[in-house]
């Protein structure tokens, strides 16, 4: 595959990087995490005018047509300014189930999706289950009733609709489930690194729609995948941003009667932050340019395993080279910190990953 980028790619990047650097400053995310629906909508608006919601679906379905290399050079531009938009959450998730699925209505619910009308959730994590996608004990049962537990579902306090995977006769299937029906309830909290998310209780809830009853769990698969590809592009540009803001705090701060740039030890610290960072995004290009099905996902694992270690030790490593002002809440190298550590589970531990690239 020609990596090169394309025209429409490039401007794409350019329009993702102009609006966070001049809509999208720290004062501003914050204001967005403090809020009551952890993001903006305003600018959730905006996403969708200018486009960016319609990008992974196809052009039936109103979409744009593109692909994971657009997707992640989007998160790359994201996470340089940590963004907390529910994009992963409601067009690489619940977009990506909805768009592989046999959904009757899947065009109405993707095109309520892509002018921002209505916002969807992926449920299909359970407490104590871990990481394999089939570990569940949620039921589906032939008249579209619903019981179970989901955990962790991103974005669940403002989802309009809920995309539950559980298990259904001698196989999987998934449930759409409205945020009103009678029989669910949602446990709202926030993770670690300001964003919103939630526990999703069934009990006897009747499901809109119970679809791909087939192959649902290698849908969920292959939404996985694509969600740890834009994660993983996320982790870069947070950590490109993270060993930048450590190299001015360094040129800026003194001690000894010359900046912290001068000492050979912390040089050496911060060229290995840049070679962490720059490896991930090598290993990265390297997945975006296999087209082969089974080894490009084999190279996904081995991607997650190799940024979540970086991203956890460029975190670290900015944090520690700050002092004492890279923990406080007012300085923004410790929330890319955080967003990196949540990425390192998100989906599955580094050691999971690791698993996962050996056995394929």
């Amino acid at each position: 595959m020609n990596l090169s980028y394309t025209d429409e790619q490039n401007l794409l990047r350019d329009s993702v990087s102009k609006f966070c650097g001049s809509d999208y400053d720290f004062e501003t995310r914050m204001k967005s995490v403090n809020s009551d629906s952890g993001h903006n909508p305003e600018h959730w608006k905006l996403f969708a005018e200018l486009g960016w919601l319609a990008i992974p679906f196809s052009e039936d379905l109103g979409g744009l047509d593109g692909g994971d290399v657009d997707l992640s050079l989007m998160f790359e531009e994201f996470g340089k300014s940590i963004v907390v938009e529910p994009y992963l959450a409601n067009v690489v998730l619940s977009g990506g189930v909805l768009k592989r699925s046999d959904l009757e209505n899947k065009a109405d619910l993707i095109e309520h999706l892509i002018t921002g009308e209505n916002q969807i959730s992926l449920a299909n994590y359970e407490p104590q289950k871990g990481f394999n996608l089939d570990n569940i004990d949620c039921e589906i049962s032939e008249d579209g009733s619903v019981n179970g537990l989901k955990t962790t579902v991103l974005n669940a306090p403002n989802a309009d609709f809920f995309l539950v995977f559980g298990k259904h006769q001698a196989g999987y299937a998934f449930a759409l489930i409205s945020k009103d029906a009678a029989g669910s309830k949602v446990t709202s909290y926030k993770t670690y690194d300001g964003f919103v998310s939630g526990d999703l209780h069934l009990e006897n809830c009747k499901a809109d729609a119970v679809f791909s009853k087939s192959d649902a769990l290698e849908i969920l698969h292959q939404a996985i995948l694509e969600g740890i590809i834009c994660v993983s592009s996320e982790a870069i540009g947070a950590m490109e941003t993270c060993y930048k803001l450590t190299i001015e705090y360094t040129q800026q701060r003194e001690q000894f009667g010359q900046s912290l740039s001068k000492f050979q030890a912390l040089q050496h610290r911060m060229v290995d932050m840049f070679m962490e960072t720059e490896f991930s995004k090598s290993f990265l290009l390297k997945v975006l340019a296999t087209d082969d099905k089974n080894e490009r996902a084999k190279l996904i694992y081995g991607l997650k395993n190799q940024v979540a270690k970086a991203g956890k030790y460029v975190g670290e490593e900015a944090v520690q080279l700050h002092g004492g002002m890279g923990v406080t809440e007012e300085m923004s190298v410790g929330h890319y910190l955080k967003r990196l550590l949540v990425i390192t589970n998100l989906f599955g531990s580094s050691d999971y990953f690791l698993d996962k690239y050996i056995e394929s």
